[in-house]
């Protein structure tokens, strides 16, 4: 994944956040826990980023460690880590300091294991959950990660109907939105009772942008 180092720089300085931490260079502790915490909770198509060599300020350390050495340390580290996490690691530099940036984007490769698996839940990482490993392992296939991004929102719904004279279609009325969705099926609400639930294979759905709402679209085959 390509980020410039001014997108790093503006996220360092920021707050951290359920997807940025800083860690100085001394804190080796929980590198390696918050690494697979990121890997385990990124959402598809952004990144998350720890720092390491900066203060809870934002401000980056005086020089004093060999980052080079700092990163062999983190790479010796992360070969417990299973299966592989696909990060990339980056130095950016701030007037005349420097700082190791590790730049963990969306897997496909999770749940990430350290010994324990481990999840972001606002700027803490903390013990995964059955039920968070099961949604891990379900989000493997980016097309159900994508839809479980939009879990809960109101959505575009598109019926089409495939017929001797090509496709008719026809959008849901209301406000229906993303209940659920796993490796098989996905299930659509429209409205508060279990009744106006409907669910879909997952085979028969494909996805995009209603540009006209500017909401995500599911186009269910019929």
């Amino acid at each position: 994944m390509n980020v410039s180092e001014q997108q790093l720089l503006k996220r360092m300085r920021n707050f951290e956040d359920q997807f940025v931490e800083r860690k100085t260079s001394s804190d080796g502790k929980d590198w390696v826990k918050t690494i697979v915490a990121f890997a385990n909770s990124t959402p598809i198509d952004s990144f998350s980023v720890l720092f390491i060599g900066v203060r809870n300020s934002g401000e980056i350390e005086p020089p004093k460690a060999d980052l080079d050495q700092l990163q062999r340390a983190l790479n010796q580290k992360l070969k417990n880590v299973q299966p592989t996490i696909p990060l990339t690691q980056q130095i950016i530099s701030e007037n005349g300091r420097q700082v190791l940036a590790v730049i963990v984007p969306y897997s496909t490769k999770r749940p990430h294991f350290s010994g324990p698996a481990y999840v972001r839940r606002g700027s803490e990482s903390l013990l995964a959950l059955p039920d968070d490993l099961d949604l891990l392992a379900q989000s493997q296939n980016t097309k159900v990660a994508r839809i479980l991004a939009h879990k809960g929102e109101q959505v575009h719904v598109v019926n089409s109907l495939r017929t001797p004279h090509g496709a008719s279609e026809s959008y849901w009325p209301g406000a229906p939105y993303i209940e659920d969705c796993n490796q098989d099926f996905v299930t659509i609400g429209n409205g508060p009772n279990p009744s106006d639930r409907q669910t879909f294979p997952l085979n028969q759905i494909d996805i995009g942008i209603h540009y006209q709402s500017n909401r995500f679209q599911i186009t269910i085959h019929r």
